[in-house]
């Protein structure tokens, strides 16, 4: 029998310890930034990913003194000695602690969380399976679909002016609890409820240039449209739980038609999906994301364009090279290599008389006919 008292503890700038620098303690740090708590972490190593983080970082191993001034302490290192001390010293002092998978180690668990704006759900498995928690978070979010935080909106502005006007407690909650009821079954019977597409640019190839908004889009899709150069982890580690479907296109191989790309994005966001078309580098450059843009309105399918950074852009700045050098050009000129077969489709001698940098996408295969011009 689950006996855990479920409770949602206030962690604004509260001072909270995380002992350890590995994945594991990465993945607490971040549950307690989302929570503006005051972080510090302490390890002799310490992940890059960690290191960026708005956290204080102590480079040492941990000492029982350092435990006195926090209000919670998570314990996420792979040696059993320090755990068991970590636990007694906080059970002695009376600070909530939490020893990663070590439930006998533990005076709190952190469950499988799911959230949309103001709505937080958390799912408690009594440490017996984490992993069931967690599909069960993934199965409500599938549920919601993003619409309970949106409801959560609405309805607090409602129970403001509810509670405003009646005066008695038991007729507020009456009150409120059929405004809920009606929210709820106007959204069930709606005839028409249809999903929404997300053209999300996944950046030039390394996974952690992607934006934050795109990442949130990722994690939130029902189904991924994936090309062919997207990292695998942003395709499919992300959300291991959304449909994927390759639509990838390279020189001379494409997998799929752009006009079936456009029937199937479409045809899941009439079934109510949230639709990813995850695009490399930046949707609306040298991509089709103009194209799919437009097959999207004339279906009257809402849809948002999350940019990416642009291969031209990212290569550049990877190789330490400024496009707009002051000194040296005033401008940036992104172009194609594929118009170069035909001349007229450039101007190239009044292109190259410009004091610009020439930033050219897919000109290996006309790099000569390129240096010619």
């Amino acid at each position: 029998m689950n006996n855990l008292l479920p409770i949602f503890m206030k962690l604004k700038n509260s001072k909270c310890l995380v002992v350890g620098g590995g994945e594991i303690a990465l993945q607490k740090i971040q549950q307690l930034i989302n929570c503006d708590a005051d972080v510090s972490v302490i390890a002799p190593d310490i992940l890059e990913e960690i290191q960026i983080l708005p956290v204080t970082l102590v480079k040492r191993k941990v000492l029982i003194k350092d435990l006195d001034s926090f209000k919670i302490v998570i314990a996420a290192t792979n040696d059993n000695k320090i755990n068991k001390s970590i636990y007694l010293k906080c059970s002695q002092i009376g600070i909530p602690v939490n020893v990663v998978d070590q439930p006998n180690l533990c005076s709190f668990y952190m469950g499988s969380v799911y959230q949309d704006g103001d709505l937080k759900i958390a799912i408690s498995t009594n440490g017996k399976c984490p992993s069931l928690g967690t599909y069960l978070k993934d199965y409500i979010k599938n549920l919601s679909k993003g619409m309970w935080g949106k409801a959560l909106n609405d309805l607090a502005i409602k129970r403001e002016h509810i509670i405003n006007t009646l005066s008695s407690y038991a007729k507020k909650k009456e009150v409120m609890a059929k405004v809920v009821k009606n929210t709820f079954n106007k959204k069930n019977i709606s005839k028409k409820n249809n999903g929404k597409v997300y053209l999300v640019g996944a950046g030039p190839g390394d996974p952690e240039l992607i934006t934050a908004k795109g990442l949130k889009a990722i994690r939130n899709a029902d189904v991924i449209f994936h090309d062919a150069l997207i990292h695998p982890y942003l395709a499919f580690e992300v959300n291991p739980i959304a449909k994927k479907i390759f639509v990838g296109k390279r020189e001379d191989k494409h997998s799929v038609n752009q006009d079936i790309i456009h029937s199937l994005m479409i045809e899941s966001a009439l079934k109510g999906k949230r639709v990813v078309r995850l695009k490399g580098g930046d949707p609306f450059i040298f991509g089709r994301g103009g194209e799919e843009t437009i097959a999207l309105a004339k279906e009257n399918i809402a849809f948002e364009i999350i940019p990416g950074v642009t291969a031209g852009i990212a290569a550049a700045a990877g190789f330490g090279i400024p496009l707009t050098h002051r000194e040296d050009a005033t401008s940036t000129i992104f172009l194609t290599g594929h118009q170069c077969q035909t001349a007229k489709r450039q101007d190239w001698e009044n292109i190259a008389k410009l004091n610009s940098t020439l930033v050219f996408y897919m000109g290996i295969r006309r790099l000569n006919e390129i240096i010619m011009d």
